[in-house]
């Protein structure tokens, strides 16, 4: 029996006091418009994280609602799993999304979540191991603080210590090398073997903190994946559809990865969708012997309401002017940063590309601990803010609509809230 009719959810990281007092029921959202939230008791808020990272389009994309509401009319479920009947939806926007990708990323397989994708990925480079008779090749290499989800193998791939702690026992063969540090890469690949090393699944721009991958270090993981016929796996779940101002941070730096995952911003949120994208080469050994089939899918897989939602979001990025705007929006907001890092006392570096923006803190040489970053970001609430904070870095993933006054005003509340909190301490 629920004694609590908020027992229905399970609420991450609200201890049950939280609960009983009521305050999730007054700050539970009602209501969105552009790039603004509403909680219950009428509070509007400037959405920095833009739900959780995924509504590229803000909360009142029309056209993305109206190609939703017309494909519930016309055919509102269908499968692609199993038999011969997909949805024509489904056909038509694979064709579409592989359609805004370079050769040889051909081949799209739709899932609901970018966890379950990232899973795919690792399970379909070992299936085709498998198929060339290669069943010892199943290592992967992630980094440390990368993120790749969580559940089976994605909480494995997640380099975060914690979770790990947390979700114990993981699953097997996933192993973790320091951020960007290709020569511990390097020794990680000769220590295990090149020959039992399947795939090294790395993001262009970690969501952890904003970390980029410096200058021609991508290209060099490339090589070193060429080299032992290892399968480069980007997790662009974040950085894709337009979040850095590119379709793909990674085809932007011109890294072709053997896989490509997809997700969050790919139906601005509108709908649980993510896909997986394989080369031709990827495919074809993986249909190359018929008495294999690749064992992945799940019911509402290729759901023709978020085909339908994807393919509008494909319409209104095509005249690529909404890339433009992330990026022009974006260098704003950081430069706007930079210049109030001074008088905060407390940022220490902005960095990222287009709206996916790390903020730095520290408190002269030390790197603020987790109650003092709780603070901020409460603070940053109080001040009709949302953000989300990770380790000392609090990051700004607004929806990629935002204007320039939006801009302008997230770095007001953001300085207001780092005044509130200094102003607090002993």
């Amino acid at each position: 029996m629920l004694r609590d009719p908020h027992d229905a959810l399970w609420y991450n990281s609200v201890t049950r006091p939280a609960i009983d007092d009521g305050r999730i029921a007054r700050t539970a959202v009602t209501q969105g418009k552009g790039c603004w939230v509403q909680d219950a008791a009428g509070t509007w808020y400037l959405d920095a994280r833009a739900a959780m990272w995924n509504t590229t389009l803000g909360y009142q994309a029309e056209r993305v609602v109206e190609a939703m509401c017309e494909q519930l009319r016309r055919l509102p479920v269908a499968q692609v799993i199993r038999y011969e009947e997909p949805p024509e939806v489904a056909l038509e926007y694979a064709r579409r999304l592989v359609g805004t990708l370079p050769d040889p990323l051909n081949h799209v397989r739709f899932g609901s979540t970018g966890s379950q994708m990232t899973s795919a990925a690792v399970l379909l480079s070992r299936f085709v191991r498998k198929v060339r008779g290669e069943t010892h090749r199943t290592k992967v290499i992630a980094f440390t603080n990368g993120y790749h989800g969580t559940g089976g193998i994605a909480s494995a791939l997640t380099g975060e210590r914690q979770m790990h702690a947390l979700q114990a026992p993981l699953a097997p063969d996933v192993h973790h090398v320091k951020p960007w540090n290709l020569d511990a890469l390097a020794r990680m690949v000769d220590r295990h073997g090149p020959e039992r090393v399947t795939a090294i699944i790395v993001e262009p721009i970690m969501g952890t903190d904003v970390l980029a991958a410096p200058e021609n270090t991508l290209r060099q993981i490339r090589e070193l994946c060429d080299r032992h016929d290892i399968h480069l796996i980007a997790d662009e779940v974040t950085t894709g559809f337009g979040r850095t101002g590119v379709m793909s941070a990674m085809i932007d730096r011109q890294v072709l990865p053997d896989l490509l995952i997809l997700g969050k911003g790919i139906t601005s949120g509108y709908f649980p969708l993510a896909a997986l994208v394989s080369t031709d080469a990827i495919f074809d050994e993986a249909i190359f012997r018929p008495e294999y089939v690749f064992p992945h899918g799940c019911t509402a897989d290729g759901h023709p309401v978020g085909m339908a939602a994807g393919m509008a979001v494909l319409d209104e990025l095509a005249d690529g002017s909404l890339f433009a705007h992330v990026r022009r929006v974006g260098e704003r907001l950081r430069e706007r940063l930079r210049d109030q890092a001074a008088s905060t006392g407390l940022i220490h570096d902005v960095r990222g590309a287009g709206l996916m923006i790390g903020v730095e803190l520290r408190d002269g040489d030390e790197r603020p601990g987790a109650t003092f970053m709780t603070a901020v970001r409460r603070a940053c609430r109080e001040a009709g803010l949302l953000l989300t904070t990770t380790n000392n870095t609090l990051v700004l993933m607004p929806p990629l609509v935002l204007t320039e006054a939006e801009a302008d005003e997230i770095v007001t509340r953001l300085v207001r809230a780092l005044g509130t909190v200094t102003a607090g301490r002993p």
